[in-house]
């Protein structure tokens, strides 16, 4: 009979009455005075990498890597059911997603009860297991809202994740650690760290520790954080997966293959060496790896009896183990129960090196384009989300928003963003992006003709198009001769945006809102941008004109191609000298020019906007124009007293033959400049000269073409921009020191980069811009340039394609060198959020030996790197995320492309080696330099500017042949949904949530301190919204925060502020708790330093 009732159970479909207990609830309880093995089955998902998203998921092209998430769910769930003890855990919310919403209501079912039950956990959550070096804040929050709504919507607060699982990411960030606190997770488990790093660790106990997140926020950002003993991968020999090779556990005693004593033993051994790094009695087995678990069956069968004899031996031996299946939500309440004093942790995890050779700091900046386009998406992410809620669209536009979510969540995940997937799966990236973004234009598209007509209900009023403006290139403005530019400010506060639009030649006028005509300046496209081999497009030239947008605003311009001719230099022309210009003029309609009025145009301009001469070591020649012509120009009202010159002065040459010493001849008036080019163009003049603006004057070098010097008012700061490469190691990776440079790996030959040689190419000044353009001929070009009212130098450079006709990987920088004495000291930013200080040579937690000195000095950038003395602060802000550094002295150092020749062996399996249509890739990005004393109010002006460098404004346009002037100005140009948010202030997001309720969150950006409190009423931001109840959330928007409770923990003493006790030898200044909480008065909300609030609200369109 008992063997009957045996066989019953066995063979049942699910245990009688099992208990509905999820969470920490439903763990089992770990033991007192024994060893706590905690078994925890798992799979690693990548959300592409070596296969593409669709292939990982379906299991297409296992010729790769054979794979199959769809399988790995399938499997799990179904022995899951099998038995109530059996536990595992799920990270990647994008592959289950596309799992459930394909399954039946008979598996939904039993997945729901998996859940309640706490045997299937969500650890993570967020759409995909995001990267924490190239990823910005914005974007890990909005992808960790995503794939948390997802299961919280769907499996309530079971489905609820409560421990953060980065296990494979290179590297860790300290803002992250903020975020995921902010998000209410109650610990963090790390996979790699430092080789170094983790060594120490181990041997001092301090695998776990409390990590501060934030200095300014103290306390609320702490999380527990754990360091993975075996990275995330079984201990070597128990790998029971069909991909594996290791030996079951044979417990047949009458088979010789019998080992289960062998087995256990051995295993047993492996758990008491681990937790010699650990403070407490309990360790954390994970057990899976890449895309196991396909044939889950195979895991559990074993496991089952790993944890069987085991336990059966401590018990027989009277050996203090238990084991039991676990997992990471149950370990960390374990550990939690045990009561220990942490160490602390208050700097971050870059860079990862996993041997002495092996520095991960090259995909900081691998695959440029890619990172742009990143960037891009979740500019346009913020847009579609702001329009949607500012001008009351339909309901049925949360399907493209919720595209455009999941492609941005997939670019987050760790080999994505970081560009160490292959390259295939690099164009499925870029093509899931790309038509994201069409979609999302079509919501842009309604939003701007609602805008423009919001009282009529006729046909849309344009068809907007979305440019390739970073490849200049742009079909309706190069086509139409009159089209309107519609501008969008993602950012609550005013700006003023330079914006290029590429156009044909010829002469243009922009129409501001109010009617007027603003100023606007035409410049010829650069070569290096015209090659660009991805390029398709008949521009020769961009308009420029400075925009000033309002908080969230939407503004169109109207831009018209007019009859008249300019008579400008003629494109691949350079005139360098005043001989050459009148040359190669062939014929001048004299009769035009009354009509034309452009030679003696815009009286008004100042004159520091007026064209300047420039030096000129050429002869004077011969100049093409005679006394007849003269008299035309003065009968036709025009100053020619520097011409006669110039014409008795060729007479002279002429008439003394060829073999003349070089005549001088005599500088020219601003007045004359004018008449010569009614361009902003430079004619060349000996001494060195200047681009400047009312903030800043460039001094630039004539004889190089290079800039030397800053000078803002008293202070003048030496400034030389160059490229250079640093060529690629090159060896099989058979041992450390035979390591090549990869997509992962930086690992340069030398220890000094190769010098590039520049040589200067054009000169530009005018109305709105003032710009030196230099090229290489290691296919570089850059030009620097200022804008007429805005504080910063901003640099555009067009790098490629790298040369590897040499057979030589390189990989390119630029370096910004001046005279500030940084001591070896510089800053780098955390997702873009925070700064953290770096130090040459070292690290803060462990003595360093360093066998890369460059490529162990590299951090990532992903929106700014600095140095600084006592008095003065030279920032660089970047387009994308970059490796950077400071080497020497007063230098900063950015990696911008990459081009290589060989794998590092990291898994890729393929040299980075990026093409587009047959040819080397071309990468084109800006950095923007602000230099200034690093005071208070400046460093918020900094802050400002970095945020606008991120969220810049989104440009569409739209052919506007069919609207006359004066019936475009009878339309709604100018949409101002919001007031100025006060300084220190930023709306991190607005998005839809549901019927009549928004997700909000606004972040105060200034640091921490008693006068960084800012006070706002929400219904004081937006002028047609109406808030009628707000509730505040996590930062994730997954829990309310008035139902979460903060964990404690006993650790050791914080500093106060880590970048000040960095490097300082003087007496530690202790952290103290700030126990104050912000509280609301109705619809007025405070915020702390730093602090970002989240708020589900109720509102209505006024």
């Amino acid at each position: 009979m008992l063997s009957l009732l045996l066989l019953v159970a066995a063979v049942s479909a699910v245990p009688l009455d099992p208990p509905e207990k999820c969470g920490y609830e439903s763990c089992t309880q770990a033991e007192a005075g024994v060893l706590n093995v905690h078994i925890v089955p798992h799979t690693h998902d990548d959300v592409g990498w070596l296969k593409t998203v669709d292939q990982y998921y379906y299991g297409s092209r296992n010729n790769i890597q054979k794979a199959g998430v769809q399988y790995i769910i399938d499997s799990v769930v179904k022995e899951l059911w099998e038995d109530p003890k059996r536990r595992f855990m799920y990270v990647e919310t994008a592959f289950f997603w596309k799992w459930w919403t394909r399954q039946s209501d008979d598996v939904r079912h039993k997945v729901h009860t998996l859940v309640r039950q706490g045997r299937l956990q969500f650890v993570g959550g967020a759409w995909s297991m995001n990267d924490e070096a190239a990823s910005h804040y914005q974007s890990t929050v909005d992808q960790f809202t995503w794939g948390l709504r997802k299961l919280n919507e769907t499996f309530g607060s079971c489905g609820m994740p409560r421990v953060g699982w980065q296990i494979d990411p290179f590297g860790h960030s300290r803002e992250f650690a903020s975020l995921l606190a902010a998000m209410g997770y109650d610990g963090l488990f790390l996979g790699r760290i430092d080789y170094q790093d983790k060594n120490a660790r181990l041997h001092q106990k301090r695998m776990e520790m409390l990590w501060r997140g934030d200095d300014d926020l103290g306390k609320p950002s702490d999380i527990f954080t754990g360091v993975l003993y075996n990275t995330y991968s079984p201990p070597p020999g128990f790998c029971f997966d069909v991909l594996c090779s290791d030996e079951p556990i044979v417990d047949d005693p009458d088979s010789p293959m019998y080992n289960v004593d062998d087995r256990v033993d051995t295993f047993l051994a492996i758990c008491r060496n681990m937790s010699a790094g650990y403070r407490t009695k309990n360790i954390l087995v994970t057990m899976g790896e890449d895309f196991q678990y396909q044939d889950a069956a195979m895991w559990y069968k074993n496991l089952d009896k790993l944890i069987t004899y085991a336990n059966l031996k401590a018990g027989k031996e009277g050996l203090p183990v238990k084991l039991f299946y676990s997992t990471p939500d149950c370990y960390l309440k374990a550990v939690k129960d045990a009561v220990p004093k942490l160490p602390t942790k208050q700097d971050d995890f870059f860079p990862y090196a996993s041997d002495p050779t092996a520095y991960w700091t090259g995909y900081f900046t691998s695959r440029p384009t890619t990172k742009f386009l990143e960037r891009q998406a979740n500019d346009y992410l913020q847009m579609v989300k702001h329009l949607q809620v500012l001008t009351g669209l339909p309901a049925h536009n949360k399907f493209i928003i919720d595209e455009l979510k999941s492609a941005v969540g997939v670019m987050q995940h760790h080999d994505a963003i970081t560009g160490t997937e292959k390259q295939h799966v690099t164009r499925d990236y870029e093509r899931i992006v790309t038509a994201a973004l069409d979609d999302a234009s079509i919501l842009a598209a309604q939003a701007f003709n609602k805008i423009l007509q919001p009282s009529t209900h006729v046909e849309a009023t344009y068809t907007f198009a979305r440019c390739r403006l970073n490849e200049s290139s742009c079909h309706t403005t190069e086509q139409a001769d009159t089209f309107v530019v519609t501008i969008y400010n993602p950012v609550a506060w005013n700006t003023k945006e330079p914006i290029r639009v590429p156009v044909r030649e010829g002469s243009y006028k922009v129409v501001a809102p109010n009617g007027d005509e603003i100023d606007s300046q035409l410049l010829e496209l650069p070569k290096s941008v015209t090659s660009i081999p991805t390029r398709t497009s008949e521009a020769t030239h961009e308009l420029v004109f400075m925009a000033h947008l309002h908080p969230l605003g939407v503004k169109t311009f109207y831009v018209q191609k007019t009859k008249k001719t300019k008579r400008h230099a003629k494109k691949d022309r350079e005139y360098y000298d005043i001989n050459n210009y009148w040359k190669n003029i062939k014929t001048i309609d004299i009769a035009s020019i009354d009509a034309e009025k452009s030679i003696d145009a815009d009286k008004s301009r100042p004159k520091d906007q007026i064209p300047l001469p420039v030096a000129s070591s050429k002869d004077v020649g011969s100049v093409n124009m005679d006394v007849e012509d003269l008299e035309m120009l003065k009968g036709d009202g025009v100053r020619v007293e520097g011409l006669e010159k110039l014409v008795e002065e060729k007479t002279k040459v002429r008439g003394a033959g060829r073999n003349l010493e070089k005549p001088s001849y005599p500088s020219l008036s601003e007045e004359e400049m004018r008449m010569l080019s009614d361009d902003p163009m430079l004619v060349e003049r000996y001494q060195d000269y200047y681009l400047e603006n009312e903030y800043l004057k460039l001094r630039v070098d004539n004889s190089t073409g290079q800039v030397t010097h800053v000078i803002q008012g008293e202070v003048s700061t030496s400034m030389q921009v160059g490229f250079y490469y640093w060529t690629g190691a090159v060896g099989n990776n058979s041992k450390p020191e035979y390591r090549s440079s990869g997509a992962y790996i930086f690992r340069p030959r030398e220890t000094s980069p190769k010098a590039l040689s520049s040589k200067p190419s054009k000169t530009f000044k005018g109305p709105v811009v003032q710009e030196i353009r230099m090229e290489t001929d290691e296919n570089t070009a850059s030009s620097i340039r200022v804008y007429v009212g805005l504080p910063y130098i901003e640099h555009d450079f067009v790098i490629g394609p790298i040369d590897i006709s040499d057979d030589i990987g390189k990989e390119y920088v630029v370096r910004y060198n001046t005279n500030v004495l940084n001591n070896g000291i510089f800053y780098t930013d955390s997702n873009g959020r925070q700064m953290l200080k770096r130090k040459l040579n070292e690290r803060p937690q462990w003595n360093l030996t360093l066998e890369e000195p460059i490529a162990g000095n590299y951090y990532p950038v992903t929106n700014e790197i600095y140095i600084e003395n006592d008095n003065l602060r030279v920032s660089v802000l970047t387009d994308r995320s970059q490796g950077g550094t400071s080497l020497e002295e007063g230098s900063i150092e950015l990696m911008l492309h990459r081009r290589l020749l060989h794998d590092d062996a990291f898994g890729v399996d393929e040299a980075l080696n990026e093409t587009a249509n047959g040819k080397g890739l071309v990468m084109r990005g800006k950095h923007r330099i602000l230099i200034h004393n690093p005071e208070e109010d400046s460093i918020l002006n900094e802050r400002m500017h970095i945020l606008q460098m991120h969220l810049t404004p989104i440009v569409y346009v739209a052919d506007a042949s069919h609207v006359s002037l004066s019936d475009w100005l009878t339309y709604n140009n100018c949409f101002k949904p919001a007031k100025e948010l006060p300084l220190g202030l930023h709306l991190l997001t607005l998005e839809p949530w549901n019927e009549n309720r928004i997700l909000i969150r606004l972040e105060n950006y200034k640091d921490g301190g008693a006068k960084s409190n800012i006070q706002i009423d929400l219904n004081d931001i937006f002028t047609n919204l109406k808030f009628k109840s707000i509730r505040e959330t996590t930062l994730a928007a997954n829990r309310w925060l008035d139902e979460y409770e903060k964990w404690q923990w006993e650790s050791e003493d914080f500093v106060d502020n880590f970048n000040d006790d960095y490097n300082n030898f003087g007496p530690k200044v202790l952290a103290k708790d700030d126990n104050d909480v912000a509280v609301n008065d109705g619809f007025k909300i405070t915020l702390k330093g730093k602090q970002i609030r989240t708020f589900i609200a109720e509102y209505e369109l006024k």
